[in-house]
């Protein structure tokens, strides 16, 4: 219950790039983009304004049988984040901008970041952008999105703004182990658009291997729900003796059993 959850995160990361203000400055759970220091006051070390986006906490209520596969509701943690270092000097007239023609103030850090989570919104349910269509495609619904914000003052000639939305979402569940693969699916999607991407190679290879396994139908069904060997004898799920070997069934005897002492 966790292959969508990574693959979900990376295509928000992907969709993200280049789509907003920060740029490709965004960052994929980058503990400490946003920190406290020994003496509590927020801090970030980031040359530039972000966006790091994390998948945080989860619940799966309806899992049918002993199912391992269901990723319920999920939150969607983006953060950006803006200091005063992050202002350049106009060199014509010296000001302190944050941006061309806006100044190095409280209110224009404010600005920029409802601005950013404008632009997380809008990138993320653009139909030209692959990657948003592959993120929306592991998403059900989406049952929440709460803003919140935090600051701290100027230490060290340094001011800091962060806000962060919350998106609470209902995944898809996972593909069980050994089971193909739709060719339109998601996860098949994500595999195929994330082949390119550098630096990533080894993770993608790492999730793949979690899906290889038996191509057998029934086996998967087993792993989807979690159904025991005696349950799935009971629901015909399991094959006939012999045919899990691949051995044809080549007659039923559908004829009724005489009964002793009946007739002929």
């Amino acid at each position: 219950m966790s292959l969508v959850r990574i693959a979900a995160r990376i295509a928000a990361v992907q969709a993200l790039k280049g789509r907003t203000s920060v740029g490709d400055n965004v960052l994929d759970s980058e503990i400490g983009a946003l920190d406290l220091d020994g003496d509590g006051n927020l801090r970030s070390t980031k040359p530039k304004p972000f966006i790091s986006v994390y998948t945080d906490e989860a619940r799966a209520d309806d899992n049918q049988l002993r199912a391992w596969v269901g990723n319920g509701r999920t939150e969607f943690l983006f953060e950006a984040g803006v200091t005063a270092a992050h202002a350049e000097t106009d060199t014509e007239t010296g000001d302190s901008l944050l941006y061309p023609g806006v100044p190095d103030t409280d209110a224009a850090f404010e600005f920029h970041l409802d601005l950013i989570a404008r632009q997380i919104g809008d990138a993320l349910s653009d139909p030209e952008n692959e990657w948003a269509e592959i993120f929306r495609k592991f998403i059900k619904t989406i049952s929440r999105i709460e803003r919140s914000r935090t600051s701290s003052g100027a230490k060290d000639g340094i001011r800091l703004a962060a806000h962060q939305v919350k998106v609470t979402v209902e995944l898809v569940s996972d593909p069980p182990k050994g089971e193909p693969l739709s060719a339109r699916g998601p996860m098949a999607m994500f595999f195929a658009k994330a082949a390119g991407l550098p630096g990533l190679s080894g993770r993608i290879a790492l999730m793949q291997e979690q899906l290889v396994g038996t191509p057998l139908e029934w086996e998967a069904a087993m792993r989807r729900f979690g159904i025991a060997h005696s349950e799935a004898d009971s629901l015909l799920i399991t094959p006939v003796t012999g045919a899990e070997s691949g051995l044809p069934i080549v007659a039923v005897n559908a004829q009724p059993a005489q009964i002793a002492g009946g007739p002929a």
